[in-house]
């Protein structure tokens, strides 16, 4: 319970409905109900092939009759406890005092971005990438215990919710068991063979899944304003501030080898994570060439998987590694109490003082009038309905139309530029949205019927008061109609 506690307060407290779930919620919805989002679906549908989470948690929906605000809520709550268990687990290999253990669960709570990359360490929100890694650190945790084959099968199932993240624990498995059981390399090689060889055949095919277009220039420009996309474009502040964590980890390893202290899971691990960090820099030449599918894998991934292990062998290092002199009893206990105290202090002041307009745990969409209004369409416009909104309205309201009222919508700019990575089409059509939507706070009513009449769009949400048919007022925000 602390350590969800104070995973929880330096997320920023718990939100449904934010960010990347901007794209996981109307992907569920829309397996509830395929009549939903009939142009939006084609753009959402080009990331959302990578995923089976949709139809997963549709089918949990349907079987159980839990609301979608509760499975979020109960999803994350797994993804805290598969962290915290995994944690436990893989640390009894490294750690050997309940302080040092009690600092290495203390560091993970201190969330973080790894920096350009997109990936938090923690989110303030149900990611299933979070709880693909709590499931990761299981399948290690499931390797220090000496079952190498349920750790392995537990990191492969663990990719029908997040696949990228799931390969990185699959490589570290795999690595692993290659170290520790030396008569199973030939039967891996034979598996990663057949692997690579359908993954090849399905691209060479022009397989759905796989993207081997080359980006033009306009979508290059419109995928780019993510900071993430291009780790070729990293400074050189950037590159080695990435790179501390491989090196930590790999002089981590060398010091418990010089100590004797060194198991051959560890060692697979070091070999695993040799691995991500080199498959990364594998990857460079082709996200530079603009290859579609080596910029939507983002590979500079990986690192956060490298850092998770380089952090365990830091809290080693500050609490138990011995040097010249022997190691003071009081040494783990001095580490896990400044670490815990860090994360107490930055937790309140993230959840209380950085931002006290957040509820420390809101499972459902804000209680406000933006929601309410939105709530008002979903109830009172057909699936077919769509909604003109603000371009930058998910972060200006906090709750972005295709959450709130299940409808399709011109553009939620932040969003739609991140899916457009995975679809030339949908980057082409995003692009030319939002040169039509420049300066829309400034529509006058003319200009909103004419966008209206080209894009064939019925509703407009705003808090703006314009002479236009209203079909709703929430206090400050209202629905007007634009069309039939």
């Amino acid at each position: 319970m602390a350590f969800a506690v104070l995973a929880t307060l330096n997320a920023g407290g718990y939100r449904y409905g934010a960010s990347d779930q901007a794209f996981y919620i109307p992907a569920i919805l829309h397996q509830l109900d395929p009549a939903l989002y009939p142009r939006d679906w084609a753009m959402i549908g080009a990331q959302g092939r990578y995923f089976l989470l949709d139809e997963l948690m549709a089918a949990v929906m349907r079987a159980t009759g839990l609301s979608l605000p509760a499975l979020f809520v109960l999803a994350q709550a797994a993804a805290l406890a598969a962290i915290y268990a995994g944690a436990i687990g893989l640390g009894r290999t490294v750690l050997t005092t309940p302080w040092a253990m009690a600092a290495w669960l203390a560091a993970l709570t201190l969330r973080h971005r790894i920096a350009k990359t997109g990936v938090n360490t923690l989110e303030g929100y149900f990611h299933p990438r979070v709880l693909v890694c709590g499931l990761g650190l299981l399948s290690l945790a499931l390797l220090a215990r000496d079952r190498p084959w349920w750790a392995l099968a537990l990191a492969v199932a663990s990719g029908a919710l997040h696949p990228t993240t799931a390969a990185c624990f699959v490589v570290l498995v795999a690595a692993a068991i290659v170290v520790m059981r030396p008569r199973a390399r030939r039967p891996l090689a034979a598996a990663a063979a057949a692997v690579a060889l359908g993954l090849g055949l399905q691209a060479w095919r022009g397989g759905p899944t796989f993207d081997l277009a080359i980006m033009d220039a306009d979508w290059l420009a419109l995928v780019a304003t993510k900071d993430y996309t291009f780790p070729t474009a990293w400074s050189f502040d950037t590159w080695a501030i990435n790179l501390i964590a491989p090196l930590a980890l790999g002089g981590a390893l060398l010091a418990r080898r010089r100590a004797g202290r060194l198991a051959p899971v560890e060692a697979g691990l070091g070999l695993g994570a040799a691995a991500l960090v080199a498959g990364f820099v594998a990857s460079l030449p082709f996200i530079a060439a603009g290859v579609a599918l080596a910029v939507q894998l983002q590979t500079s991934r990986v690192l956060w998987p490298v850092e998770l292990l380089a952090t365990l062998y830091v809290v080693w290092w500050l609490a138990e590694a011995r040097g010249a002199a022997p190691v003071r009893r009081s040494r783990p206990a001095l580490v896990a109490a400044l670490l815990v105290a860090l994360s107490i202090g930055r937790g309140v002041y993230v959840g209380f003082v950085e931002h006290p307009e957040r509820a420390t745990v809101d499972v459902d969409l804000p209680d406000d009038d933006w929601t309410e209004a939105l709530e008002w369409v979903a109830d009172h416009t057909p699936p077919t309905a769509y909604v003109l909104a603000d371009p930058g309205h998910a972060w200006k309201f906090g709750t972005a139309v295709r959450i709130g009222a299940e409808r399709d919508v011109y553009l939620e700019e932040t969003k739609d530029v991140a899916i457009a990575m995975y679809s030339r089409a949908a980057a082409a059509r995003i692009r030319d949205r939002i040169d039509r939507v420049a300066g829309f706070a400034d529509f006058d009513e003319a200009a909103l019927r004419a966008l209206a009449a080209r894009e064939g769009l019925t509703v407009l949400v705003t808090e703006r008061r314009l002479e236009l048919p209203v079909l709703h007022a929430e206090a400050d925000v209202r629905v007007y109609r634009l069309g039939s």
